[in-house]
């Protein structure tokens, strides 16, 4: 093989690894939609805190922007379908309004994989076009582990998998 068929070959590993690895954060999809507007929102959480543990919890901080009283949970799918025994509801807790998404500990890994779960609601995002509502998160797992998606995104516009743990974002447009 001939250096730049190798160079291609491994330019290419790389693109697939990086867009694996994006793919393996807490975000939303898509990440963009209408500014004030209500409307149904996916959130995928597309691993569990470790390849030994389940995730039994997501709980969302909600930006103080969104007005719970739009909210409606529409339910966690997983393969597609729902998940009845997964709940999500609206808490309060000092001043902040925060969504908790729960039930018995489901397997969302490994990273990326066919097992992520997509967890619906409709709110209504209200906001200027353009700008960018963050819903850092605290995910749950067995064995008393647990992810903070709270690093913030690369300021570039860059990947957000230069963070190991991107706070989700939601763009309004």
């Amino acid at each position: 093989m001939k250096r730049a068929q190798k160079v291609a070959l491994l330019a290419c590993l790389i693109a697939l690894v990086g867009v694996a690895a994006a793919s393996a954060h807490v975000e939303f999809s898509p990440d963009s939609v209408k500014a004030n507007k209500n409307q149904i929102v996916n959130l995928s959480v597309p691993h569990d805190c470790t390849a030994a543990t389940q995730t039994t919890e997501v709980k969302f901080q909600l930006p103080t922007s969104i007005n719970t009283s739009t909210f409606a949970p529409v339910g966690v799918y997983q393969h597609g379908k729902l998940l009845k025994s997964w709940q999500e509801k609206i808490v309060k807790s000092g001043g902040r309004s925060y969504l908790s998404v729960f039930g018995p500990a489901i397997t969302t890994g490994p990273d990326g994989g066919k097992n992520s779960a997509d967890i619906k609601f409709k709110i209504t995002p209200t906001g200027a076009k353009g700008s960018q509502l963050k819903f850092p998160a605290l995910q749950s797992c067995t064995k008393g582990l647990s992810v903070s998606w709270i690093q913030p995104r690369p300021a570039d516009g860059s990947d957000p998998a230069e963070s190991a743990t991107p706070v989700p974002v939601l763009n309004l447009n």
